[in-house]
């Protein structure tokens, strides 16, 4: 009976120190999220504020794509300096975005360039008498 008790109770020793030793080792794993971020590359032709939407056009695409940015996006020059949404207008830039839940979520805006400028040249004539 004696001998009986020693083995349950070392039995139970060991049931429990493994039931420790799992648990310890279930606080030690970590979760990770992973997000994959997606670019786009073009240039910005249109910026409204009021929609939250950014427009370019790209030489690899030739209709115009529309992005949606929010108050976490940023707007960054090629430097990494933060810059406002009206600078970028007519600047090349890349995009970087992912998709969460069906929805694409813009995360940053680099200026990759200065903004293009169209410059228009006319060229008049005139003739004395």
């Amino acid at each position: 009976m004696k001998m009986q008790r020693i083995v349950t109770t070392m039995t139970l020793g060991l049931a429990l120190g493994l039931l420790a030793n799992a648990s310890v080792s279930y606080a030690d794993m970590e979760s990770t999220t992973t997000t994959k971020s997606t670019t786009y590359s073009g240039v910005v032709s249109q910026v409204d504020p009021s929609s939250s939407t950014i427009i370019l056009k790209s030489e690899s695409s030739p209709s115009p794509v529309t992005y949606t940015y929010s108050k976490e996006t940023t707007f960054v020059d090629s430097t990494g300096r933060p810059v406002s949404a009206d600078v970028i207008m007519n600047s090349p830039v890349t995009v970087e975005y992912s998709t969460e839940g069906g929805r694409t979520i813009v995360r940053r805006v680099v200026q990759t360039g200065p903004a293009r400028t169209t410059t228009k040249t006319t060229h008049t004539e005139t003739e004395t008498r």
